[in-house]
């Protein structure tokens, strides 16, 4: 249990450093990478759940939020004639970007 909320992020933070540890290594083993993003995940709930949010809430407004960002970009790239798929990591957060605001 953790004495406060911040704590419950430092724990993400912790978390995290152990899943880029795993992603850095030149022989990567996917059962562990799998577990240090499961451990993730769990400790992002447990901020969820230390700051009182409810957190399939926050993920169903999330997902609503991504959403609607990826229709705005689909439409960005339809206006200037660009297939998505074969759109260059350089254009695609552009307009990801323009999608955001």
């Amino acid at each position: 249990e953790y004495e406060n909320d911040l704590d419950a992020v430092k724990k993400v933070r912790e978390e995290l450093k152990e899943l880029i540890y795993e992603l850095e290594l030149k022989k990567r083993n996917k059962n562990r990478i799998k577990e240090e993003l499961g451990d993730l995940i769990f400790a992002t709930l447990d901020v969820s759940r230390k700051l009182n949010f409810d957190p399939e809430v926050v993920l169903k407004k999330a997902n609503k939020k991504f959403s609607k960002r990826w229709s705005k970009l689909e439409k960005l790239a339809t206006q200037r004639n660009y297939d998505l798929k074969k759109l260059s990591i350089k254009k695609y957060n552009q307009l990801w970007n323009k999608a955001k605001k």
